[in-house]
């Protein structure tokens, strides 16, 4: 066969050797030393042609060992770590992998040593390193599709992952050349990330599953594309992948696995081998066109902004607002819950930088509320949702402004006019409850409430001898008698009745409700 070649390039003439060397890459490795040699032997001068001689031998050197691989023979212990270690350093044609495997690692360790814990992160720490989760990757923080594929789910799914890494890697890495390597990866990561949005943007997606699964797909395709070895030499290795991929995708069946993140890399892997066979003439070469990778990489890309744009945002953007709702709604009760234990206020002065920041937090969930009101998709329960919290939010901002104001002016702050506004968020906390619950907020129940079929006179909870404070729809009746109360408000008009007793009722309403109080909602014309 060498010889053949050899015989061809001598009849060539210097110009058809010289085109030939430039599209080396169409060419088989042994037509390509042939030709070489040749130009050597005619003092020829050539770009480029030591560098190409080493990668053609490199190629070919790289071919005989898959397609004969040497028995491996015993090794001493200094032989194995030696040959380990070397798995983390970069080479000349094992050089992105190992950076790729150490970059994993010490995000890991960082994060370890940060507080995460090593064996089950809590979703909230993966969040905050950087995961895929919808509610923030479609709002605003389509960075994390990129940083998601170097965090890991514990130590075990780090291990797997770079193991199977450096497996594809040592591989594919010497047969396409640092530069397609990498940018594979990227690709089949980002894929797998976009695939895992498309189909649960409540999942927290993170690890790199999706680029190693794309880079086994694409050395799979690019072996069955080849057209310089036969079936029986290709057929070992396909098998042997097709069996890994089915494995692990089966495997993923299992909760809490990202098989979308998966296959969305493997589908990518597959056609962007493809793609390379196309160009080189379906020879493996680590020499392609700098134009041609531009343009693809940038058809890609494109394909991923229109595909991450196509994701639908309501459902994520209600989810963000929720969480962040949480977060402020707890920062700015922390004041609140501090007035609750100072029932006094004999120094007062010092919550007034407190309730600024409330009325500042309140404000802030106010606007992101209205703006996702406008969203046109937004679910019934979702809207519904809003609204409620929206006019929660409103009137905590309201009691948070009154007592500031009360507080500046040195005036009681728990007076009838905050008690209304509490007791009106007060229902408003019902009624989303009860709408999370699946009930109708119109007619709530809650462990304190009594039902409106009980009538108000057959509330045996309170002292018959005493008179309680009748509150009806936040508006305290003073002096009221029980026996009265129908005059005031029919019975069919009553959505519901809620008892309050001692220090409770007290809190809310004085030394007025030492009897107990009786909270009236009347029904929503």
């Amino acid at each position: 066969m060498e010889n053949s070649y050899a015989a061809v390039a001598s009849e060539k003439e210097d110009s058809q050797l010289l085109e030939i060397l430039g599209e080396h890459a169409a060419y088989e490795p042994e037509a390509i030393l042939a030709v070489i040699a040749e130009i050597e032997k005619r003092n020829l001068q050539t770009p480029d042609q030591e560098q190409i001689k080493q990668d053609t031998l490199q190629a070919l050197q790289q071919r005989e060992l898959q397609l004969n691989p040497e028995p491996a023979g015993p090794t001493s212990f200094a032989d194995k770590f030696k040959d380990f270690w070397t798995l983390f350093v970069p080479q000349r044609h094992y050089f992105v992998t190992p950076i790729l495997v150490n970059i994993n690692i010490t995000i890991f360790v960082l994060l370890a040593l940060a507080g995460m814990h090593v064996l089950s992160p809590e979703g909230e720490d993966l969040v905050n390193a950087g995961a895929n989760f919808g509610p923030y990757t479609l709002t605003g923080e389509p960075w994390r599709l990129f940083t998601s594929m170097f965090l890991h789910i514990g130590i075990i799914h780090l291990l797997v992952n770079m193991y199977a890494l450096v497996s594809i890697g040592g591989a594919l890495e010497p047969l396409v050349g640092r530069r397609q390597f990498i940018t594979a990866y990227v690709l089949c990561g980002l894929a797998g990330s976009l695939a895992s949005l498309w189909w649960d943007q409540q999942r927290i997606s993170a690890g790199a599953s999706g680029a190693i699964f794309g880079m086994f797909g694409m050395f799979m395709t690019m072996v069955l594309l080849e057209r310089r070895m036969t079936w029986a030499e290709k057929k070992g290795m396909v098998y042997n992948m097709l069996g890994v991929i089915a494995l692990n995708l089966v495997f993923g069946l299992q909760g809490g696995i990202d098989n979308a993140a998966h296959t969305g890399g493997l589908v990518l892997g597959i056609a962007y081998g493809a793609v390379l066979m196309l160009r080189s003439g379906r020879y493996f070469t680590q020499h392609y066109n700098l134009r041609g990778s531009i343009v693809t990489v940038a058809l890609l890309l494109g394909a991923f902004v229109g595909l991450y744009l196509q994701i639908p945002t309501e459902n994520a953007r209600y989810l963000t607002m929720l969480d962040r709702f949480g977060e402020r709604e707890t920062k700015a009760m922390d004041v609140m819950k501090e007035m609750e234990l100072d029932a006094t206020l004999i120094n007062g002065g010092k919550y007034l930088p407190g309730l600024e920041q409330g009325i500042a937090l309140w404000d802030e969930s106010i606007k992101d509320l209205i703006a996702l009101q406008e969203l046109p998709d937004l679910g019934e329960q979702q809207a519904k949702e809003v609204e409620i919290l929206l006019n929660y939010t409103q009137l905590r901002k309201t009691s948070y402004t009154m007592m500031r104001d009360d507080i500046q002016s040195n005036k009681p702050w728990m007076h009838q006019k905050q008690q209304r506004v509490l007791w009106a968020i007060s229902t408003y906390v019902q009624e989303l409850q009860a709408l999370r619950g699946g009930k109708d907020p119109e007619s709530k129940e809650t462990e304190s409430e009594i039902p409106v079929h009980m009538e108000v006179d057959d509330l045996e909870t309170l002292d018959p001898d005493a008179k309680p404070l009748f509150v009806i729809d936040g508006e305290p009746l003073e002096q009221m008698d029980p026996d009265d109360i129908e005059e005031i408000i029919h019975p069919d008009d009553i959505a519901s009745v809620i008892v309050l007793k001692g220090k409770e009722a007290v809190a809310l309403y004085g030394e007025e409700a030492r009897n107990g109080v009786v909270l009236i909602t009347k029904k929503k014309e």
